[in-house]
């Protein structure tokens, strides 16, 4: 019993340990809320709001709040913001909705609310088509919070910019008392500019909506695609190296059937990563525009191709075959076990390299 209780206690006292452990390193997290105000933006002070994971919260007097969001092990550092408003209506981050960069060590993070009740009936048709957008874009299940949280603000930003050009001439047009001939064309005019301001801004906004959209589409499908070629190379190239240790033994019995499937599949595996590999590479020069991940990407080919398939794969696979085509299995051993180890060793590095550029790309979607 009393060891029993020792072992409980222990238990217990590692507990706190071992969940402090999962705490990886934390985010300064920098918020900020700032109110659309006729044309302008400022601080709202003093909001309420509420962090997942975190709890309820009010900005200083400049519309701010900081505070360190820890990162564990295994969990993705994803916040969801909502503001305690009856009143307001947050229209940026989408959702509330934010990825943290656990790459930084610090994020600034800007919150955009509008007072919906003091919005032109045109202003709020338009927040609830983006809205539907946004709606739309989610349900189809193909782009990533970052880049819903991109297209939202994009549309948004369009529709903002636009209404504060609206305004400003609606301004001009009241100023204008007792008017003259001329000024009754200048304000008849101005009129006409308005309403193609209405006309831009909806054909505008259903352009961004649709490039971007075609955009990130297209990212994806290319890092899919990369994801879908580099893995299975690794899978066949490593079926390869398992066969090395047992090529006489195959000999022995005349059962080179499976050792032989597995040549055909990799060959196809890697006809398929040669034949796309240029376009890989314009894809993500292209869709990315990061030159140092570009450069990652091209080593990595380059030690795939060169330093895997053609000075190790292709060569040792065509001695050891010239060897069993010559009746020599113990000639034909030595050079796969010879090559089985440092197979093993570059195998390992490559797929190393493979999931930290496919995590770069993963993460820059």
């Amino acid at each position: 019993m009393f060891s029993q209780r020792i072992l409980l206690l222990c238990f217990l006292l590692l507990l706190p340990f071992t969940s402090f452990n999962q705490v990886l390193d934390y985010i300064d997290i920098n918020l900020k809320i700032t109110e659309k105000v006729a044309n302008k933006s400022q601080p709202l002070a003093n909001a309420k709001l509420n962090i997942s994971d975190y709890g309820e919260v009010s900005t200083n007097a400049q519309g701010q709040y900081k505070f360190s969001y820890p990162v564990r092990k295994n969990v993705d550092p994803n916040l969801s913001i909502s503001l305690f408003s009856e009143k307001h209506k947050m229209l940026k981050p989408l959702d509330g909705h934010i990825e943290l960069d656990t790459s930084r060590d610090e994020m600034f993070i800007e919150l955009f609310v509008v007072n919906m009740s003091e919005q032109s009936e045109a202003f709020k048709k338009r927040i609830s088509d983006l809205e539907s957008r946004m709606a739309r874009l989610k349900r189809k299940n193909e782009y990533t919070q970052r880049q819903l949280n991109e297209i939202s603000n994009t549309l948004l930003d369009t529709i903002l910019h636009f209404e504060t050009l609206k305004k400003e001439l609606e301004s001009e047009i009241t100023d204008l008392k007792n008017l003259t001939e001329e000024q009754k064309k200048q304000m008849d005019a101005q009129n006409d500019q308005i309403a193609g301001l209405e006309n831009t801004v909806a054909e505008l906004t259903i352009q961004l909506e649709a490039a971007m959209e075609e955009r990130y589409h297209k990212k994806n499908q290319y890092f899919k695609d990369i994801s879908a070629n580099l893995l299975p190379y690794v899978r066949k190239a490593k079926d390869l190296k398992d066969h090395l240790p047992f090529i006489e033994t195959y000999f022995s019995v005349r059962s080179f059937e499976n050792y032989e499937r597995d040549i055909k599949g990799y060959n196809e595996q890697y006809e398929k990563f040669d034949n796309n590999q240029m376009d890989y590479l314009e894809g993500i020069k292209h869709y990315w525009e990061d030159e140092a991940l570009l450069k990652k990407t091209e080593e990595l080919f380059n030690f795939l191709g060169k330093g895997i398939h053609y000075n190790q794969i292709y060569k040792v696979t065509l001695d050891i075959m010239a060897e069993i085509g010559n009746q020599k299995p113990k000639k034909a051993q030595k050079i796969a076990s010879l090559a089985h180890e440092d197979m093993t060793i570059n195998l390992s590095r490559l797929e190393k390299d493979i999931n930290r550029v496919l995590s770069e790309l993963r993460k820059n979607l």
